[in-house]
């Protein structure tokens, strides 16, 4: 059975008072390394859209999904996968290819931001600032050889650098290195989850992220939300989803600066070709200036996840937020 969570008890069936016309289904866990992450981010979203009266239930991922959906009679889908088949265009394909309505990216749009080194490069081509970086790959680190590359990587990106993989999310496989002599570890870390690599200066800041949603009056940023790690987990996966590790709250930022922030998460949102829903992931100085570090194309929705927080800062939920995107996808 694909079917991870029943219909609300109770809930709205298709009659006349009805939020919607039918069922709604919300895809996650699958098979990437984001499974957990996914599975908590569709029951979280699940709640929340049975909360506003939305007949929802979650779906996993397998080989039953496309079947499932068509016998319940889903009349959209909402994706709440990360990674590999959810953020790279797959599932976007797939629900194309029964004519299910979806919200979010199409599979372009989600094939060229899901690798982060074109995503950046797109990005810094129209002007918004990202960090100086380096792509390699698996291949040439085994072929040319670690010794003949790090003191060239350090020489143009400095001592402190980030590592990560091309093509993943949830900080899984992110490594802050201060010095040469760490990076090839680092790499061979990353390349566990992606074969090839992300080398970017590392920029000293706060980390803030600005969900944007879309509406009848276009792209819009709900409030920026700053995201405190306790020290020594800043690229740590389980500190993203542990509670007693992170910490949110609005940014103690100047408002001419959170207004440009915002501005530049819608820029980067509409530059990078996405629809109803992205989030961008920022660093900003203590002098003000910032680069952003990706535009995540499913932001999570987790229960210590940013774009609920994000809502509930802007005066809204998570649960009316997606409601309203469903009814605009339906339209």
């Amino acid at each position: 059975m694909s079917t991870l969570g029943s219909p609300v008890e109770g809930g709205h069936g298709a009659g006349d008072d009805a939020v919607l016309p039918g069922p709604v289904a919300v895809i996650a866990g699958g098979l990437s390394h984001e499974r957990d992450v996914s599975l908590a981010s569709g029951r979280n979203l699940v709640r929340e859209l049975r909360a506003v009266g939305v007949e929802a239930a979650a779906y996993d991922f397998d080989r039953q999904l496309l079947h499932q959906l068509e016998q319940d009679k889903v009349v959209a889908a909402v994706p709440a996968l990360h990674g590999q088949f959810g953020e790279d265009g797959e599932i976007q394909t797939l629900l194309d290819l029964i004519g299910m309505p979806f919200i979010g990216s199409d599979s372009h749009a989600c094939r060229v931001a899901f690798d982060k080194g074109t995503a950046r490069e797109l990005l810094r081509r129209q002007g918004i600032p990202v960090p100086e970086s380096v792509g390699l790959s698996a291949q040439t680190f085994r072929d040319i050889g670690a010794s003949a590359l790090m003191e060239h990587v350090m020489h143009r990106l400095g001592e402190r650098v980030v590592v990560k993989p091309t093509r993943c999310g949830s900080a899984l496989g992110v490594t802050g290195v201060d010095g040469m002599d760490a990076l090839p570890s680092a790499l061979v870390r990353s390349y566990a989850y992606c074969e090839d690599a992300l080398i970017e200066r590392f920029h000293d800041g706060i980390d803030v992220s600005v969900v944007c949603v879309e509406d009848e009056q276009g792209v819009r940023a709900l409030t920026p939300v700053s995201v405190q790690y306790e020290k020594g987990h800043e690229f740590d996966f389980s500190a993203r989803y542990t509670a007693e590790f992170v910490g949110l709250a609005r940014p103690d930022l100047p408002e001419e600066l959170i207004e440009d922030l915002g501005r530049t998460a819608v820029r980067a949102h509409q530059v990078l070709g996405l629809s109803d829903v992205s989030r961008s992931d920022f660093i900003v100085s203590a002098d003000g200036t910032y680069v952003v570090l990706e535009t995540a194309i499913t932001p999570g929705t987790t229960e210590t996840s940013v774009m609920p927080f994000a809502c509930t800062l802007s005066g809204t939920s998570l649960g009316q937020v997606t409601l309203d995107l469903l009814r605009r996808t339906l339209g």
